[in-house]
């Protein structure tokens, strides 16, 4: 035996015993030498997320007072042993006073004893209960999980603020200037790409014919612009019919003003009369519609001093104080349709106002100074009224925002006639907004009409619509109808009748015509019950007198109920989510019911719905039985109909479905959704082991691929390793965000996590991100005292900066000092201790900072060996400069003299020296059975012993064998951190690189 080593063993712990007993002598509190750090997992409402460090002493956890401080975000100050602020939303002011052993919290006094805290340099903790009773912060701890909780219903700053971000993003999602991430991808103009093919199969029998329906439209790419056309037939014994429909080549242009779309083929008219032709269109509208319009001014006056919120459609859109008059003012962003103002004050003396108002913005209202554009040229599809034969038109109108309230439209319309007498008609519309809800516009065509419409809607949802038209032509193309005059009316009023909503709702069409007038009558009352829907319905057609209390024998009386089931469980389950309905319809005139229906419908299996009603018509004397069931096979969807009436009965069985080819990958995706029109993307991430950003042979692909797109109602589809995204606009422009919690590998880490595309049409846009291995950091941090002694300093916030986007990350270090971070982007870094720890610890750090870079390397990169020493600012001038190196071999070293005969014969020093002989000896056999078992290569067996030699008593040979064993077993994190602590026991051991030793291993394991 080695009496050499159990000798200057036992000496050197019998001095930092020694040490610890002058020390202890002086301690009032409680310290961390007397307690166990636990690092616990702190997750609370979806928003913190984070690691506190705390101690556990007889049975109680101890939480760091200013650290869940600063996670909440609550005012904090920390002076000596005084830690002040003011917390919460109530801005309660709080001392917690260590020197006193007081806290002081809104205005009352708490004593503490020494026994009620743990003192660090760094922090002081506090026991849950101190921090239920005084803060109202009900802390927990699962000990099996590792995690602390919290419940409270204090609103706590960070949490206040999570829901101010969440307000503002919502509000922020139309805004003005929409924030795109960088452009990974813009569109790919191709020759021919892609293609899409939507379907729809469908076979009638009854028993009178038999017949056979389909419809099918074709979307390509072609030329960089999209290709679509429909051809659809039918069949039956008798007669085959084929046509072909709505056949055009568009090409879009993003963020050009000057023009945006060229259409050539089968489209629509966009002046007066929307007529089909063939031909071309030009236009410069923007390919992804408008949402904001202008700013709009809300201003008011209130009591002084008052605190006033602006929400736009429930959002928070501003927050501002009146002033000494009680004057507010805001700006708040105009989006186009209806948008609720709710202006809500706080006054000084608790009171709280409401006011509400609603404004409008016309779709066809034009942003100030923008001009818009359309042109059309070609022949039109059917002949127009008065004429035999397809003539040609042309049509063009342009859209002027004058004022953000005044929106100007002028535009000229040309149709060739068989009399060959055509001359243009010119069309003008002026629309104006005025106190702030109302609307009215005044439109015009030569030989045409003049019309004039007024409409608003209200704060409390009621609304109003009148246009009235005066025709000054008695007949043509603009007057069809052959009417003198038109007035259309529609209101809208909701009330609440004992706490039960009314919505009623009234409207009238009338027709002058040499001299008659035809007028259709229009009201319904509805209202709802929880589930119980409830609709009654009056309607007439009267002939010059109108009066709604003598009913014509063109009146009808409808009413209705539909009945939803929930899917609570305590429903019957043959009930769960049926809808019901029942409705009728009764001839006032003749007081006879005309007919009367009842409809069940539910859900079957996950996917299906079926659908059942029985009519039955009182003048006929008939009945009317359907049935259908629906079901999403998700490639395709399937729709069966079977219905009786009377002596006769038909049977109808429709597919319907879409069906995509991507060239990327050679794959077909069938969909029970159309694709025609529309876009997608084929998305696959792979770890780019050669650094060519570019998928090769050689490269891993990741499984997990997960991706967020903003603006979006995509469908997701994985096929094939590859991940499909549907239902996307063609040429819109989408933020994407990687979901990087799906990644199961913690050290990869993408090449851009955030990016935009703009999308293809027809076709599958491909997307190959690239991920890199990242890097692992570990380091230790030294404290020196001004004896010249070290150890390691745990809890001191180190701060890492990437010199590519100056974005800095917070590091703490262990209780031995320790410190590691992954994952690591590649990249340069540079590594600084937060110099407010500094400050509070009144040291400095040797050296200042540490500059690495990360490497991508296909197994990571491992940055090991970084060090700072903190000393104290006083012991070392600061404009010297000093090599931390030269000072540690300053630092004196202990020697046997140092330890006197009075010491060695201590009766207590020689109890520790037999119990520490004993502890030795065990810790010497279990390296030996440690030994013997990893060449064996039995690591489990090995590592359980080389725990137990640990326990028994820590050495350098028992640290460098786990970490050898754990190096064996894959973990070469842990294996980092074992042979760290080697070193640190005998600086002098050999420890192979990790680059030596993998050669090593795959040398022998080739040989």
């Amino acid at each position: 035996m080695n009496l050499g080593l159990y000798r200057n063993l036992f000496f050197l712990t019998l001095f930092f015993f020694c040490i610890n007993l002058i020390q202890n002598e002086n301690v009032l509190a409680q310290t961390s030498d007397d307690a166990f750090e636990v690092y616990l997992d702190f997750n609370h409402r979806g928003i913190i997320n984070d690691v506190v460090v705390t101690y556990y002493l007889e049975d109680v956890f101890f939480i760091p007072a200013q650290g869940v401080f600063n996670i909440f975000q609550v005012e904090n100050s920390l002076e000596g042993l005084v830690l002040s602020g003011r917390f919460g939303s109530e801005q309660a002011s709080y001392l917690i006073d260590l020197e006193s052993n007081i806290i002081t919290f809104e205005d009352q006094s708490y004593p503490i004893t020494t026994e009620d805290y743990i003192l660090t340099e760094v922090d002081f903790y506090l026991p849950p209960r101190i921090y239920s009773e005084i803060f109202g912060l009900d802390f927990s701890v699962d000990f099996s999980n590792l995690t602390l909780n919290l419940e409270t219903e204090k609103e706590l700053p960070i949490i206040q603020s999570a829901i101010r971000r969440q307000r503002r993003r919502i509000a922020e999602r139309n805004t003005a200037d929409r924030t795109y991430y960088p452009l990974l991808q813009g569109r790919n103009v191709t020759l021919l790409d892609g293609g899409f093919l939507d379907y729809s199969l469908s076979s009638n029998f009854s028993n009178n014919t038999n017949a056979f329906n389909y419809n099918s439209n074709l979307g390509l790419q072609l030329v960089g612009g999209d290709l679509q056309g429909s051809v659809f037939g039918v069949a039956s014994e008798d007669n085959q019919v084929t046509s072909t429909d709505n056949l055009r080549w568009r090409y879009l242009i993003r963020e050009t003003p000057l023009i945006s779309e060229v259409t050539v083929g089968q489209t629509t008219l966009d002046g007066v009369l929307t007529n089909e032709y063939t031909g071309i269109r030009i236009a410069n509208d923007p390919i992804e519609p408008r949402r904001f319009f202008d700013e709009f001014e809300v201003q008011g006056n209130t009591f002084p001093e008052s605190e006033v919120e602006l929400y736009l459609n429930n959002a928070l859109v501003g927050f501002e104080q009146a002033d000494e008059l009680g004057n507010y003012r805001f700006l708040t962003p105009l989006y186009y349709g209806s948008s609720q103002l709710d202006v809500r004050i706080y006054g000084p003396t608790g009171q709280i106002i409401e006011r509400r108002s609603r404004v409008q913005v016309p779709f066809s209202f034009q942003p100030k100074g923008t001009l818009n554009y359309k042109l059309n040229a070609g022949i039109l599809d059917n002949p127009i009224i008065g004429s035999t034969e397809r003539s040609m038109a042309l049509q063009g109108n342009m859209a002027y925002g004058l004022t953000p309230w005044l929106t100007l439209k002028g535009g000229v319309e040309y149709y060739e006639t068989d009399a060959g007498d055509s001359k243009p008609s010119y069309t003008g519309t002026a629309s104006l907004r005025f106190l702030r809800s109302y609307i009215l516009s005044f439109e015009g065509v030569t030989d045409g009409y003049y019309r004039a419409t007024i409409n608003s809607v209200y704060p409390n949802a009621a609304s109003f619509n009148i246009d009235y038209t005066n025709f000054t032509a008695s007949s043509g193309i603009y007057n069809a109808g052959g009417s003198d005059q038109q007035l259309v009316t529609s209101f809208f009023y909701p009330l609440y009748l004992f706490r039960i909503p009314l919505n009623m709702r009234a409207s009238a069409f009338t027709r002058v015509r040499e001299g008659i007038t035809f007028t259709t009558f229009r009201y319904d009352i509805n209202t709802r019950i929880q589930k119980l829907s409830l609709r009654m319905g009056f309607s007439d057609r009267y002939i010059d007198e109108f009066d709604v209390l003598n009913p014509t024998s063109s009146a009808t009386l409808e009413s209705s109920a539909t009945y939803n089931f929930s899917r609570n469980p305590n429903i019957p389950i043959f009930l769960r989510g049926t809808f019901l309905r029942a409705q009728a319809r009764y001839l006032p005139a003749v007081n006879q019911f005309q007919s009367s229906e009842f409809l069940v419908s539910r859900n079957l299996f996950s996917n299906g719905r079926l659908q059942v009603s029985y009519g039955r018509n009182y003048l006929t004397n008939s009945n009317t039985i359907r049935a259908s069931f629906v079901i999403d096979l998700i490639k395709t969807r399937s729709s069966t109909t079977a219905t009786t009436f009377g002596g006769s009965y038909s049977v109808s069985q429709t597919l319907r479905g879409s069906i995509g080819y991507d060239p990327n990958y050679s794959n077909f995706l069938l969909t029970s959704r159309n694709q025609v029109g529309r876009s997608g993307a084929a998305l696959k991430m792979y770890v780019d082991n050669n650094n060519n950003n570019r998928l090769d042979e050689g490269d891993e692909e990741i499984p997990e691929v997960n991706l967020r797109l903003q603006r979006s109602g995509a469908s997701e589809r994985l096929k094939n390793g590859v991940l499909y995204y549907t239902q996307l606009q063609p040429y819109f422009r989408y933020n994407m965000e990687i979901n990087k919690a799906s990644i199961t590998n913690p050290m990869l880490v993408p090449q851009v996590d955030q990016f935009s595309v703009v999308t293809d049409p027809n076709t599958f846009k491909k997307l190959d991100l690239a991920f890199y291995t990242s890097g692992l950091m570990e380091g230790y941090l030294e404290r020196v005292y001004q004896d010249g002694l070290t150890d390691g300093i745990g809890g001191v916030k180190l701060l890492l900066r990437a010199q590519s986007d100056s974005t800095v990350k917070e590091i703490r270090s262990f209780s031995d000092g320790s410190f590691y971070e992954y994952p690591i982007p590649p990249g340069k870094y540079e590594l600084f201790v937060d110099p407010s720890q500094l400050d509070l610890l009144n040291m400095k750090s040797i050296p200042e900072k540490l500059d690495f870079e990360v490497v991508s390397r296909p197994d990571g990169d491992f940055i090991e060996g970084l060090s700072f020493q903190l000393v104290p600012r006083d012991l070392i001038p600061e404009e010297e400069e000093v090599d931390s190196t030269l000072f540690t071999e300053a630092v004196p070293s202990l020697t046997l003299d140092d330890v006197t005969d009075e010491i060695r014969n201590d009766p207590e020093i020689i109890q520790y020296e037999n119990e520490l002989l004993v502890k030795v000896e065990e810790a010497l056999r279990l390296i030996i059975l440690t030994q013997n078992e990893f060449y064996e290569r039995d690591f489990e067996k090995a590592f359980e012993y080389i725990e137990q030699s640990l326990q028994a008593f820590e050495t350098a040979q028992g640290y460098a064998l786990k970490g050898s064993i754990l190096y064996f077993q894959g973990k070469r994190l842990e294996a980092v951190n074992s042979w760290r602590m080697a070193l640190r026991f005998d600086p002098d051991i050999f420890i192979p690189t990790l680059e030596s030793l993998d050669q090593r291993v795959t040398v022998s394991s080739s040989d």
